[in-house]
C-alpha cells in the first residue's frame, strides 16, 4: 500500500508542508526540492512520478488537464488566497476520508475539502 506524499508547488504556500508534517504526513515543497523557478513539465511532474507524490497546486493551467498517465496523483487548489491552515486541513481531511492512498482516485479538487 503507497503512502500519503505530497510535493507542493511554488505557488503553494511552504507553511503547508509544515502543518502536514505535524500530522505525520510527508510533504515537501517544490522550492526546497528542485529549487525556484523549476519547470513543471521538465522538473516537477517527473520528481513527483519518481517519487511517488501527489502534486499539490494552484495552476491549474498546466496541471488541470493532464492525463492520468502523466502523473501519480494531482490535487488542484482554485481559491489561491486559501491561508495555508486551511489548506493543510483540507489534504488532512481528505487523507482522512479515504481508507488508504490506493483509494485516492488520481485527481482532486481541494476546494470542495475546505
Amino acid at each position: 500500500m503507497a503512502a500519503w506524499q505530497f510535493l507542493l508547488d511554488e505557488n503553494i504556500d511552504p507553511k503547508v508542508a509544515t502543518y502536514l508534517e505535524k500530522e505525520e504526513l510527508v510533504a515537501e515543497h517544490v522550492r526546497d526540492t528542485l529549487g525556484q523557478g523549476a519547470d513543471d513539465k521538465d522538473d516537477v511532474l517527473p520528481y513527483a512520478r519518481e517519487n511517488g507524490r501527489i502534486i499539490v497546486t494552484s495552476d491549474v493551467k498546466d496541471f488541470g488537464t493532464l492525463p492520468s498517465d502523466t502523473h501519480t496523483g494531482i490535487i488542484l487548489l482554485y481559491d489561491d488566497t486559501m491561508p495555508a491552515y486551511r489548506v493543510a486541513s483540507a489534504l488532512i481531511r481528505l487523507v482522512d476520508t479515504y481508507p488508504s492512498r490506493d483509494e485516492f482516485p488520481g485527481r482532486e479538487e481541494l476546494d470542495a475539502w475546505a
